[in-house]
């Protein structure tokens, strides 16, 4: 329910759903995103190539996502919020998506300011 509306306060049972279905996307944009750059760098056959262009897309989605959540929600001067969302970016360069987007979906539970 509103998914592409950043600025909702969300319960955690929505947070929850939240996370669920940006898990998804990212896997799949991360998947396609690696599997294309791979054939195009002549590539196709080498695995971790592609993982590490999935770990990047993880990366930039998690810390695009986070700052449109804290700017939608006008937290982006409070430094603990911007700390956390540094941290989905560190989070998704160790566990992809499935960790980085753990901090995201709690700032969707923050009320906006």
């Amino acid at each position: 329910m509103k998914l592409t509306d950043f600025g909702v306060k969300r319960t955690v049972t929505q947070a929850a759903g939240f996370y669920i279905v940006y898990l998804i996307l990212m896997v799949v944009v991360a998947g396609l995103t690696g599997g294309v750059v791979s054939l195009a760098a002549g590539k196709a056959d080498d695995i971790e190539f592609g993982v590490t262009v999935g770990i990047v897309v993880a990366v930039l989605m998690c810390l695009g996502l986070g700052y449109e959540v804290l700017d939608k929600k006008r937290l982006t001067k409070q430094m603990p919020m911007l700390l956390l969302v540094l941290l989905s970016g560190v989070l998704a360069y160790v566990g992809g998506g499935l960790l980085g987007l753990v901090p995201i979906a709690y700032l969707t539970t923050r009320p906006k300011k």
